[in-house]
């Protein structure tokens, strides 16, 4: 075979090889993209790189694989379904308090599907990995649980934060009894 035979296969191999590579990376990107939705243009932005923002979510994802998820029972379910209730009566008339309420009520249902809740920036990162779609909610709303506690929240704004806990509270409790149930 002539030289520039040789030249010419080695030439396609590395054509092949980078056009793989770039469809794998791509590949991934896109797994990433469509599990994390908005979370992963934000670790992205954070992370000033794709390589760490997708390494940061590698990560999330295998410590999700680690903890140990588990449905409520019927009486949990319904005991946190009455504690939801009970704190939107105390919200008609103290906002404040039930926004607070609601942050705890959110926080012991995530704890108790098995979440760790050792600290916001952790939990929210777990959660991240099944509940990317309500992460902006749950964020947005602890936010405003630090404003209530500073004293600087108003009421439409604790009104806005409790509906966003709401999506958080009604996703992981739908998220953890039988898809025939509804949270009311």
């Amino acid at each position: 075979m002539e030289p520039w035979m040789w030249i010419a296969i080695a030439i396609a191999v590395v054509v092949l090889v980078a056009v793989l590579v770039w469809w794998f990376a791509g590949r991934e990107k896109r797994r990433l993209k469509k599990q994390f939705g908005p979370e992963y243009e934000r670790t992205v932005k954070r992370l000033d790189t794709r390589d760490a923002a997708h390494d940061e979510l590698e990560r999330r994802l295998e410590r999700r694989g680690q903890l140990e998820l588990r449905d409520l029972t019927d009486q949990e379910r319904a005991a946190y379904v009455t504690k939801w209730r009970e704190l939107q009566r105390v919200f008609t008339k103290q906002p404040a308090t039930g926004l607070l309420e609601a942050d705890a009520v959110v926080t012991a249902l995530l704890g108790d599907v098995g979440y760790p809740t050792e600290g916001f920036d952790q939990q929210a990162a777990d959660l991240s990995v099944d509940h990317a779609d309500v992460l902006d909610s749950y964020r947005e709303a602890r936010a405003v649980v630090g404003d209530v506690r500073g004293g600087r929240a108003g009421t439409e704004e604790i009104r806005v934060a409790l509906l966003r806990y709401r999506t958080v509270f009604e996703r992981v409790a739908k998220a953890s009894v039988r898809n025939d149930e509804e949270v009311a």
